[in-house]
């Protein structure tokens, strides 16, 4: 294990304030093995100078200027020059444990896998906590296709994330990201499909910084399109395939992200938004692979969807403070 090439791929955009200790973590990888790709994608602020000054040091990293085109043109761009058999993607405005690339690679080629996936920190300015969702693996965990997408479905965050994972670089054979938010999990059912060996290690080595300002945290009605856009296409290709299980999963999942951002939308989106709910209750409701007790909640949920919405956000109100 070492012979391998890692790519590290990191699209950068006006992030001069992070910019270093995320390049930083990566070049200090105790695994040596690796080229780092910074795409600057249009920054107005430095980080481009300071991306060019990184490549001047230290020969592994390679830098590319492009104009503005979002973090799903920007990682294209670096699958498009990448020269090693694995990949990683490190967003910019986080930064990695310096055993990161070691660990997730000497669990790949020990267990010949397709993907590795690790925990990772939530970062506020205040406290580092681990994902909730990925507390109960404490042990080194493999999964099929299939029930890593039912756990994608069921956790629609930590599994559905590119950055806290490790690919094989020919699973992304004549497929990219799609130019819209949440363009992770729309790629992320391509790349499970052509996978034969996922494996989970419990080990947290990558610090997600959690920021008010970065794209997730935006506009919720825009984040609730491009999350409904996803989803339709999931549950297309899982209905084409026969695969009735993930196919409720997903569909729950759809319903349950309508009626938690249903309060954030206009008057004229909920509307619709209505109307689509009303369409797949008419199947939800009769399937008995979720409890009686769930059905009928989401039943009366998608009846009065403001009232849902307003309990499932003070549930979810974070009290935490973030970075911006």
């Amino acid at each position: 294990m070492g012979s391998e090439k890692v790519s590290i791929i990191v699209p950068v955009y006006n992030v001069e304030k992070y910019f270093d200790k995320c390049i930083e973590s990566v070049l200090m990888q105790t695994y040596k093995n690796i080229e780092v790709l910074i795409v600057d994608d249009g920054s107005t602020d430095t980080c481009g100078m300071k991306a060019d000054e990184y490549a001047k040091r230290d020969p592994r990293v390679k830098v590319f200027h492009k104009e503005n085109g979002g973090i799903s043109s920007a990682r294209n761009y670096g699958l498009k020059y990448a020269s090693g058999e694995y990949c990683i993607f490190v967003d910019a405005d986080d930064y990695v444990a310096e055993d990161y690339v070691k660990i997730m690679m000497t669990l790949a080629i020990k267990k010949n896998a397709d993907i590795v996936m690790c925990n990772y920190y939530n970062c506020y300015v205040n406290k580092n906590r681990p994902s909730s969702k990925l507390k109960k693996y404490d042990q080194i965990k493999e999964f099929t296709s299939d029930e890593f997408l039912d756990r994608l479905y069921y956790y629609p965050g930590s599994f559905s994330f590119v950055w806290n994972k490790l690919f094989r670089s020919d699973l992304f054979y004549d497929i990219e990201f799609a130019n819209m938010l949440c363009e992770d999990s729309q790629i992320m059912l391509l790349l499970v499909d052509r996978s034969k060996k996922i494996y989970l290690t419990p080990k947290i080595l990558y610090y997600y910084r959690r920021r008010k300002s970065s794209i997730m945290n935006g506009k919720q009605e825009d984040v609730l399109q491009n999350e409904m856009r996803w989803i339709e296409d999931h549950m297309k290709r899982l209905k084409e395939s026969n695969r009735e299980h993930l196919f409720s999963m997903a569909q729950k999942l759809y319903i349950s992200k309508i009626l938690g951002k249903y309060c954030y939308c206009k008057k004229e989106t909920q509307k619709n938004l209505i109307i689509t709910l009303r369409k797949e209750m008419k199947s939800f409701i009769k399937n008995r692979e979720f409890s009686k007790s769930l059905r009928i909640k989401y039943s009366l949920a998608s009846i009065f969807p403001g009232i849902y919405g307003k309990y499932y956000l003070a549930k979810t109100y974070d009290k935490d403070t973030f970075w911006d």
